[in-house]
This record gives C-alpha cells, sequence and structure tokens, in this order.
C-alpha cells in the first residue's frame, strides 16, 4: 500500500535482454485494460553528452484496481540520471545518495509494512519499476531521465538516437529537442514525423506534438563537431526519494 505520511522511492542496481521501448506488464494488464495515454519526451544535448527524459502517463479502463511493472530499456553502457513517480497526484524526484544508505531505507521501510517504489536493474541493462496501485478508471505517472555519452565517429559527428517503435495509439505525444552550443545544425536521419530543427544563438531546437499517435521507427539524427570540440564529464549515481 502507499501512505502518504511516509513513502519512498528507490534506485537500487542489481544486474536483461535490450528492447526497444518501455513496456508495461502485468497479469491483468493488457491493450485494452491498460493504455499509455500520454508520452512526454525532452531530449537536451551538451557537448557530448545527452540527457533523455520519457514522463509516461498510463491509464487503467477496469473496474479494478491493477498492479504492473514497468521494463525500461537502456543501451548499454547508458545510466539512469532521474526517477519520479507520481505519490498522490505528485511526482516524487529522487535524490543522490550512496547505495549502501539507499539499501538501508528501502529495508526499513519495507519493515514498516509500506510500500516502496523500486527502480531496479535487471537482466542487461533494462530497468524495471513495479506500478501499483494503477486505480480503477484512473492514471499513474512515471518519470526517467537517462544520461548517455555520445562518442564521437571518424567523420568527426556526433549520433544520438532513440527507439520509438509503439504498437497502440498515444493521446497525447509530445518530443522536444534541443542542441546546446553546437556551431553546425544537426541533420535529421530518421524521425517519427515532420521535424525540423531551428537555430537561435548557436542553440538547436525541434519539437513535434501529436494527439492519437502511433510513433513508428527511431529518432535519430547526427551533430556535426569540430576536432577540437569540449567534451562533458558525467558521474553515475544512486537516488532514493524519502517522504
Amino acid at each position: 500500500m502507499i501512505k502518504t505520511t511516509f513513502s519512498a522511492i528507490a534506485l537500487l542496481f542489481t544486474t536483461i535482454l535490450f528492447s526497444q521501448t518501455p513496456v508495461l506488464k502485468g497479469p491483468d494488464i493488457n491493450d485494452n485494460s491498460v493504455s499509455l495515454k500520454t508520452l512526454k519526451i525532452d531530449v537536451k544535448i551538451l557537448g557530448n553528452i545527452s540527457t533523455t527524459t520519457m514522463e509516461m502517463t498510463f491509464f487503467n479502463s477496469n473496474s479494478r484496481i491493477l498492479e504492473g511493472n514497468l521494463t525500461f530499456p537502456l543501451p548499454e553502457g547508458v545510466s539512469v540520471s532521474g526517477y519520479a513517480l507520481d505519490i498522490n497526484g505528485r511526482l516524487r524526484d529522487a535524490v543522490p545518495v550512496e547505495k549502501e544508505k539507499a539499501t538501508q531505507v528501502f529495508e526499513s521501510i519495507e519493515r514498516r509494512n509500506v510500500d516502496p517504489g523500486l527502480l531496479e536493474k535487471v537482466d542487461g541493462n533494462n530497468f524495471r519499476t513495479r506500478i501499483y496501485p494503477l486505480p480503477a478508471g484512473g492514471y499513474r505517472t512515471v518519470r526517467i531521465s537517462y544520461d548517455e555519452i555520445l562518442k564521437l565517429t571518424a567523420d568527426q559527428t556526433l549520433r544520438y538516437s532513440l527507439p520509438l517503435s509503439y504498437t497502440q495509439s498515444i493521446a497525447d505525444f509530445k518530443l522536444n529537442v534541443q542542441v546546446i552550443q553546437s556551431t553546425l545544425k544537426p541533420k535529421i536521419e530518421e524521425q517519427p514525423g515532420d521535424i525540423v530543427f531551428n537555430e537561435w544563438n548557436n542553440n538547436y531546437s525541434a519539437s513535434l506534438e501529436k494527439k492519437n499517435f502511433i510513433p513508428a521507427g527511431s529518432l535519430r539524427f547526427a551533430i556535426p563537431k569540430s576536432a577540437d570540440a569540449a567534451e562533458t564529464v558525467m558521474q553515475k549515481k544512486v537516488m532514493i526519494i524519502i517522504f
């Protein structure tokens, strides 16, 4: 169960086969019972580091409470940098802590018979979180961010890719991309719709908003870089949320 007085969300890493897009599964969950109503994707690239944030809102059309496990696949070597789950209608963000402390807090919460939300690394580089309760005729929202080091190719290009192969229509789809301090315009190689990069003060942005949309394929674009382009250092984190 979830209590308003004290809830926790912990990111703990244990050590899955890579799939393409996030999938919500459960014993009573199917395409007719639970649907992805809203998908908001925000991509920011600074130097050779991309930060991708995906906010997903699920709707339970059943007349009873359901439980599901959301599996979130990531490429090898990519780290989770942010995690939030809505508690009583508000998204609760994680804060970095040491792994040992996260483990202690998580076990302490379990002993108090409080249902903690857990994002764990499973097989390969997939992450999984339990979503409960999925209220009857109600919504739950999850937000996950991850950082990726984009490798510079022999032709001095950084490439970004995000799988978007969904099979069901999404009522509200939003995509925003920002490439910060780039001297050259990014080149779109594949996209889920008609997006165009616009420039302002060496920053490039692109966006796409669709209703009742089925994304297909991937978002892929290349960022030309000079040989002396600066790189950004990324640090891995373990996070926990305490209320």
